[in-house]
């Protein structure tokens, strides 16, 4: 049986908390009405077709290790990935701050929120990603988040950038790295890992 979040993008950060991020509009909106609870954070960027990702805090205070990592977390799967940028401003906002009430005569569509009150940016998040290989008992997982939080949970990773190459192709690729990488009796289950799994 998949938990609840397995139905969005996902990590555990390095220091231990769950980040969940919206795949498209309707899981932005999902996750944000369903699932965010008061000592919650929510990350989200000023560049359209961003994901809102949220730090599942527990009750603890969100280290600012998480907020980094949830903030790559939200810059890679926005649209400045295949736009190549570089970097990109992320912001954080306490889930009381979000509000689908508009203005008069105006429209909040599906997936979009009103942000009141102050935003905390980090300025200039790095477009980077990692993709690993989670070894759990006698199972494989592919993993993929900030190279920081896969680094912690595998030794079995590699590291992605903006670039040309098709996903297939970089898919493939990326299978093959972590099969020279892996411990002898895991690269043949490795070699049979789907490469729409590398992908997704």
């Amino acid at each position: 049986k998949k938990a609840w979040y397995e139905k969005f993008r996902w990590f555990t950060s390095s220091d231990g908390f769950l980040v969940v991020g919206g795949k498209d509009a309707t899981t932005n909106e999902i996750l944000i009405k369903k699932h965010v609870d008061p000592h919650d954070i929510v990350l989200h960027s000023d560049i359209i077709g961003a994901p809102f990702v949220v730090v599942k805090t527990e009750g603890k205070t969100p280290t600012q290790q998480v907020i980094q990592e949830a903030a790559q977390f939200a810059a890679f799967y926005s649209r400045a990935w295949r736009e190549k940028f570089g970097a990109v401003d992320v912001y954080w906002v306490y889930p009381n701050q979000l509000s689908k009430t508009a203005p008069s005569g105006q429209y909040i569509g599906k997936g979009a929120f009103i942000i009141k009150g102050t935003k905390n940016y980090i300025r200039g998040v790095p477009l980077r990603a990692a993709l690993g290989i989670q070894k759990s008992g006698e199972q494989l997982r592919v993993i993929g988040g900030p190279i920081e939080a896969v680094q912690k949970h595998t030794n079995v990773y590699v590291e992605v950038v903006p670039g040309d190459e098709p996903s297939a192709k970089l898919a493939r690729r990326i299978r093959h790295l972590m099969y020279e990488k892996a411990a002898q009796e895991d690269r043949e289950r490795i070699s049979k890992i789907r490469v729409e799994e590398i992908q997704q």
